[in-house]
């Protein structure tokens, strides 16, 4: 008899401690709002959600990308539009020049309007981003993509080199895409800077005081540069545009992308919120055979004792 009260005993032990811990799991769940606290509760949906999780950490980094990418390329896209006006503002003095009527002091002042606007578009082409870094050297970013370069010593720029390389850096913005983040001088001016070294030669010859409006050469040299401004207004639009068709593309990944993490976030929920009907009449239920264990705990108890006395 001693031996059945003690296993009797021990059973309802285990059961008690059974008992209190599902309550407690049950008043978690309750609390955090959460169905699933270990894998162990529901292994299927447990899977699900890790999966759901590690797909949601991943369009949260492609979207990082892309606003990082997006707010780089809209920078760029504005310098390069100042510079586009500027070859068209050089443009229109160019054909001011070809036009006959020039006299030497004339051709001076377009030629130094010409020298200003060559090295306003070299210093906007040298931009730095806020980290330092410059933007339109391809992928190298450590120093100037475009140096000028003073042949004979007098303080004056004789031409200009690049010192950047044809590549770009990259980003990806969605599962196995990657975009161009950056355009390179070296994509609309090339890498020997035709146009840039053209007006520079053009803009010197135009402001010597010895400069003859009629020469013949001094006319070809103008229009000259007027099909070099051409060709580089032409690839510089091309580089323009390219941003712009990038852009609309990490726009469009980045709707679609939002759609997918709002989904996921509706399905997560589905497999992991509390339904707090059910989970109520479990707690309940689980209060009411806990009660009971400590009553019937509480009689093995005093028979126990009594049997020992």
């Amino acid at each position: 008899m001693r031996v059945s009260t003690q296993q009797s005993y021990v059973s309802m032990t285990q059961s008690f401690n059974d008992l209190s811990s599902d309550l407690s799991h049950v008043v978690t769940q309750m609390a955090t709002g959460k169905s699933i606290l270990l894998p162990s509760d529901d292994p299927i949906a447990a899977t699900r959600i890790t999966q759901l999780n590690r797909q949601q950490s991943a369009l949260d980094q492609y979207q990082t990308n892309i606003d990082s990418a997006s707010a780089g390329m809209s920078q760029q896209e504005s310098i390069l539009d100042g510079v586009n006006n500027d070859l068209l503002a050089i443009r229109d003095d160019l054909l001011e020049a070809a036009n006959g009527t020039n006299t030497a002091e004339s051709l001076s002042s377009l030629g130094q309007d010409i020298q200003s606007m060559t090295e306003a578009m070299v210093s906007a082409l040298n931009y730095q981003d806020e980290d330092g870094h410059y933007v339109f050297g391809g992928t190298v970013n450590d120093q100037p993509p475009i140096v000028a370069v003073d042949e004979d010593g007098d303080g004056v720029t004789d031409s200009y080199t690049y010192q950047g390389n044809d590549d770009h850096r990259q980003t990806t913005v969605s599962n196995g895409v990657e975009v161009d983040t950056n355009v390179a001088v070296s994509d609309f001016f090339g890498d020997s800077l035709d146009v840039l070294n053209t007006l520079t030669s053009l803009s010197k010859e135009l402001q010597d005081p010895s400069v003859d409006p009629a020469d013949p050469q001094v006319q070809s040299d103008i229009q000259n540069a007027i099909d070099t401004v051409d060709v580089a207004s032409d690839a510089l639009n091309a580089s323009i545009a390219t941003i712009g068709e990038t852009q609309n593309t990490m726009s469009m990944l980045s709707s679609a992308q939002t759609d997918i993490t709002t989904s996921n976030d509706q399905l997560i929920s589905q497999l992991s919120d509390l339904d707090y009907g059910p989970a109520s009449i479990t707690f309940t239920g689980l209060e009411m055979a806990m009660e009971a264990t400590l009553k019937t705990y509480s009689k093995v108890s005093e028979l126990n004792l009594f049997s020992v006395i």
